[in-house]
């Protein structure tokens, strides 16, 4: 499904980024702004994986 793959490279793309955006403010940032982050990037996972078990549950009903 080539769209499921132009999607995974997006979201790698996006990590990657958010990751480096990270990285550069890791000094400015403060311990709440730092867990904010990381807990808004886990529950952006956990979306993600969701949105890829329904893209396989439609892809095995063909629609």
């Amino acid at each position: 499904m080539e769209q499921k793959e132009k999607l995974q490279e997006l979201n790698k793309e996006s990590l990657e980024k958010l990751d480096a955006y990270l990285n550069s403010k890791k000094q400015s940032l403060n311990p709440e702004d730092h867990e904010k982050l990381h807990q808004a990037k886990e529950e952006w996972q956990k979306a993600w994986a969701k949105l890829m078990e329904t893209l396989m549950v439609l892809e095995r009903l063909e629609i």
